[in-house]
């Protein structure tokens, strides 16, 4: 009789250690999930941000460049060559923001470091419990 009480304490004590790893990681998934979420929500803001800024700034760089080109054209440079020059200057801080833009829009940024961090720890434990 006393056999067959262990028996089934091994197997009831089983049988809670996979309930309670499911659940654990039921809730490493949403914890997952979460993190993927607020990437994403951060990732629209900034871009929602990026196209706002440029709008407005679109506006006012357009007038100050009209004013530089008309003060480069007053120095006895002809209009046309003042145009050119000013284009050119823009090209070059373009594509300056733009390293500088790609350098912070990266895939890592979505990733869920600490949800994978905490499933390893539990792969671990798990595997200790069970040998």
């Amino acid at each position: 009789m006393s056999e067959f009480h262990r028996i089934r304490t091994i197997l009831r004590d089983y049988g809670d250690l996979f309930g309670d790893v499911g659940d654990l990681l039921r809730k490493q998934l949403r914890l997952a999930e979460g993190e993927l979420k607020l990437g994403l929500a951060n990732l629209t803001q900034a871009v929602v941000l990026f196209v706002a800024t440029g709008i407005i700034a679109l506006f006012a760089v357009l007038l100050l460049l009209i004013g530089f080109v008309h003060l480069i054209a007053s120095f006895g440079l002809a209009l046309h060559w003042s145009y050119i020059l000013v284009a050119l200057a823009l090209l070059i801080i373009a594509g300056i923001i733009f390293y500088m833009a790609r350098a912070k829009a990266t895939a890592e940024n979505l990733i869920p470091k600490r949800a994978f961090a905490q499933l390893g720890e539990t792969a671990r434990t798990l595997k200790q419990t069970i040998v």
